[in-house]
């Protein structure tokens, strides 16, 4: 029962971001309000991640079978897309370096946050475990 309560917790704000989508004229899909609105309910202690962890937890771990599709659809489509391929790749490489590049400077910003709070020598000791 639990499980069923967790995953009806995360598809009623899947629905509400693709609400949202009709709702809204911009171009962000109905997912990405689903995503932004669930981080704010967790954030604020609305949702609590107990709420929804098992749940996230299982679909984390079926993510690659949740490809397939895409990647049947795009094997049958190629012809459609074979003349644009090299710019869907450089936008691939791009987008992954910008993604890599934009989480590393994040994550240094925060252990140097980190460091100043707690104190440099308890984290190069690692003594006291940074956001946990």
């Amino acid at each position: 029962m639990e499980n069923i309560k967790q995953f009806g917790i995360i598809t009623a704000v899947f629905f509400v971001g693709e609400v949202l989508n009709m709702v809204i004229p911009l171009p962000v899909p109905g997912s990405v309000w689903g995503m932004i609105i669930m981080f704010i309910l967790l954030c604020t202690k609305v949702v609590k991640l107990e709420h929804v962890e098992k749940a996230a937890d299982f679909l984390l771990a079926i993510m690659a079978f949740l490809f397939v599709p895409l990647g049947v659809g795009l094997m049958t489509s190629f012809d459609a897309i074979k003349n644009d391929i090299g710019a869907i790749v450089i936008v691939i490489l791009v987008s992954t370096v910008a993604v890599m590049v934009v989480t590393g400077i994040v994550v240094e910003q925060m252990r140097k946050k980190d460091k100043a709070v707690i104190g440099e020598e308890a984290v190069e000791k690692e003594e006291v475990k940074i956001n946990e």
